[in-house]
């Protein structure tokens, strides 16, 4: 090979005789051929690096005939012989990048430097210095002569069909040249990104100080554009899984671009990611396969990278909603990574980015709810809904990666009611829309549109997938991995130390929190069994309760009343009256009132929806909590003639929200456990009971403050009220054991009660025999 690559070589460099160059270019061609069909990696490095040297391109030497033939005897190698090129694609791909650059340099038309540098060609046409008439030539002026002539020579020479059919030809390569293909037009695209391309090819950099025209050496997205080509070229025509590994090399390209310091280049890689996306969703997914999620995770990496810019962050957002307004239908894997981006958008400082990501989170709920929530064929039989172990493997596949979608979705909506940077704190109307959220997707349980998974349980890790409660059997387990993440995301909003006012309330995510768990229990709340609410009480909302209490560090935990008599604590929140029936007349009003706002949505709205919208509406109007008047309310909001009402200790949790807190267990005690009979009586005095008695007497770590020993023994009261009304009511079995229950919890309450008042009167005793022994000690000294 080394004798034959001279006698070429010095052939070439030195004879302009066109048959001598044919020949010699022709020996090029076979040299390469041979080589790259024998795998003689080095042979054909060697020869192609060779070739690509007499082109010129990226030098400042005069172009001829025999240089202008070079380029298309090496374009024609990698039409015809393309298949086996391997890593050598480098050089014929650099190649094409430099006769671009040329070619529209001959155009007049502006390079893609003029708009990806910070520099515009104004700018540098100001910063060079004006030239006499009379003023000598200078190397660069005669360099940038030669390259003027190089350029207009190739664009008369070298068509942009020979130039296409290099790239369309890649549907010819295997999926091993395919991937080496693209590994190589991805180098080639970096360093075109980076401008250092010349350097590259040849080993010379031009030495010209710019024209803002395509011969610069600044930087260039033509490789990044005939990247997009090539995915378009492959896309339809590979199969899915080749298509998955050449998509891994791209995906990584675009993902590192989309967070490039250079603003322009990351707009057009995310642009380029839209353009394929838009693509790709164009035909369904197939069965048994997540390559929407692949295909789609650069844009959840870009999201996720802290790098990214703030104007990037939001262009990804808009890519997101118009491939989902767009391509819906379609959908299937590909929404997780959607929700996932929301869920990071939701915990972005910028308002408008997390306002954005909360409307097209909106948008879904209201138009595409239906597809999402869809009953998959093979989930009903006969009209019947078949059981988990009618289920084939793919069927019970396909039923866990639903529910696990579904629970994305919930997750991005519980993200906007988390905390933020206290620095820039989420907007309140931000946070209870998102509330808002977790009704509907109580409904959708509730109803029976969302399944849960049939495998796959476990209790120790929130963000994995089958998170569940802890002692249930598993059948019970299962279906409370639904329902457990939305209950979580609820309980961390009711412990939130986040301030949150608006309108001179206080409290408002918090208090928000806990009507959104009374809302979903009281209408949903028949649906668990003993078991299942029970744990619910026990490790998510009873606990969450308490959390808030003990991080209130407000004045509140300090003011003590002169008698209990005679309180000083009139300023608390009050609980609020049971609502009505999901059939009431006045909610009816009020979701044809509330249909007629511009933000309402045109499904149906859910029993669990409807209430807390209607809560909601009452609370910020300053209400008394009658839910069947909130229609007039409603009316209100139409003319925005909101109230503000002021409260005492806004930023006190006691004091805005504990008395609504502990009512809501009132009412799902009297709505939802007593009316169980006998089963319930243990639930509520474990549970509720306990918590009662917590409030009211406090325990050996912790001791309650006046107020809320105050709200504790008045929800006590309201119980026992209600309690003994429907008794009578119960069959015999039943109250007999409700009565047992609150008779014993009557009695440990009260014999709490008398250990805390004789240990307090013990302590006052011996303080007062201290005191007396002392004074007694003085008055015997001084005798």
């Amino acid at each position: 090979w080394g004798p034959m690559i001279g006698i070429l070589s010095q052939v070439l460099e030195c004879s302009n005789d066109e048959r001598s160059i044919a020949v010699c270019l022709n020996g090029f061609v076979y040299a390469i051929r041979i080589s790259s069909h024998s795998n003689m990696s080095l042979a054909r490095e060697t020869f192609l690096n060779s070739l690509a040297k007499f082109t010129y391109l990226g030098s400042i030497k005069e172009m001829k005939y025999k240089n202008i033939e070079s380029i298309r005897t090496l374009m024609n190698i990698a039409i015809t012989d393309g298949e086996y090129l391997g890593e050598s694609w480098g050089a014929v791909l650099q190649c094409i990048s430099q006769l671009s650059r040329m070619r529209m340099s001959a155009s007049g038309l502006d390079s893609d430097e003029s708009f990806l540098q910070s520099g515009s060609k104004e700018t540098k046409k100001k910063d060079t210095p004006s030239k006499s008439y009379f003023a000598r030539e200078t190397k660069t002026d005669a360099s940038k002569e030669t390259e003027d002539m190089n350029s207009r020579a190739i664009l008369e020479a070298i068509s942009e069909q020979l130039i296409d059919q290099v790239f369309a030809s890649s549907v010819k390569l295997s999926a091993q040249s395919l991937a080496l293909f693209i590994e190589q037009l991805v180098a080639v695209a970096n360093a075109e990104i980076e401008g250092d391309l010349k350097k590259g090819i040849t080993g010379v950099t031009s030495t010209m100080a710019g024209s803002g025209h395509g011969g610069d050496d600044g930087p260039s997205i033509f490789s990044m554009q005939r990247l997009v080509e090539i995915a378009d070229y492959n896309m339809d025509v590979r199969p899915r899984l080749v298509w998955a590994q050449v998509w891994g090399i791209m995906s990584d390209f675009f993902s590192k671009n989309g967070c490039h310091r250079n603003a322009m280049v990351s707009v057009f890689a995310v642009d380029a990611l839209k353009q394929l996306g838009m693509k790709f969703l164009e035909k369904p997914e197939l069965s048994e396969f997540n390559f929407q999620r692949l295909f789609l995770r650069p844009f959840l990496r870009i999201t996720e990278n802290p790098e990214t810019r703030q104007e990037i962050r939001e262009l990804v957002l808009a890519c997101v909603d118009q491939m989902i307004n767009t391509r819906a239908q379609n959908l299937q894997s590909g929404w997780k990574i959607f929700f996932d981006i929301i869920t990071v958008s939701a915990c972005d400082p910028v308002d408008k980015i997390s306002l954005h990501a909360l409307s097209i989170l909106q948008g879904i709920l209201d138009r595409n709810l239906d597809q999402l929530t869809m009953l998959i064929k093979h989930d009903v039989h006969n009209g019947e809904m078949k059981k988990a172990e009618d289920l084939s493997s793919h069927e019970r596949k396909a039923r866990n990666s639903n529910a696990e979608d579904f629970l994305g979705m919930c997750r991005a909506s519980l993200s906007f009611i988390g905390t933020r940077d206290p620095k820039s704190p989420r907007p309140i109307g931000v946070s209870m829309r998102a509330l808002c959220h977790a009704a509907i997707y109580a409904d959708l349980i509730g109803d029976g549109r969302v399944l849960p998974p049939v495998s796959g349980t476990q209790t120790s890790d929130p963000k994995a997938a089958g998170y569940t409660y802890d002692g249930l059997d598993e059948e019970e387990a299962l279906e409370m991995v639904l329902w457990r993440a939305l209950f979580e995301g609820l309980a961390d909003g009711v412990r939130s130390t986040e301030k949150s006012r608006e309108g001179g309330m206080g409290n408002l995510i918090q208090r928000g929190s806990v009507l959104a768990l009374r809302a979903i229990l009281l209408r949903h709340g028949k649906l668990f069994s003993d078991a299942q609410l029970k744990v619910v009480l026990q490790q998510t909302i009873l606990p969450a309760f308490h959390d808030a209490v003990e991080n209130d560090i407000s004045p509140v935990r300090s003011i003590a009343s002169e008698s209990p008599a005679i309180s000083s604590l009139d300023f608390l929140s009050e609980p609020l009256p049971l609502p009505p029936p999901p059939d009431d007349e006045g909610l009816h009003k009020f979701e044809e009132v509330f249909r007629s706002m511009d933000r309402a949505p045109t499904r149906p709205m859910g029993s669990a929806e409807l209430l807390l919208e209607a809560t909601f509406t009452d609370m910020r109007n300053g209400g008394g909590g009658d839910i069947s008047q909130a229609y007039k309310f409603a009316k209100k909001d139409l003319s925005s003639n909101d109230q503000d009402v002021e409260q005492p200790f806004p930023d006190s949790w006691i004091s805005t929200t504990a008395s609504v807190a502990l009512g809501s267990l009132t009412d799902i005690s009297s709505e939802i456990i007593f009316i169980r009979g006998a089963s319930g009586a243990n639930v509520w005095f474990s549970t509720i009971g306990e918590t009662y008695q917590l409030w009211c007497n406090g325990s050996e770590s912790w001791l309650p403050c006046e107020a809320v020993v105050r709200i504790g023994t008045s929800e006590v009261n309201r119980f026992m009220r209600r309690a003994t009304a429907d008794l009578p009511k119960f069959v015999r079995e039943d109250a007999r054991v409700w009565a047992n229950e609150i008779i014993k919890f009557y009695t440990q309450l009260l014999n709490h009660s008398l250990e805390i008042e004789q240990s307090l009167i013990d302590k006052l005793l011996r303080w007062k025999w201290r005191a007396y022994k002392t004074s007694s000690g003085k008055k015997e000294g001084s005798g």
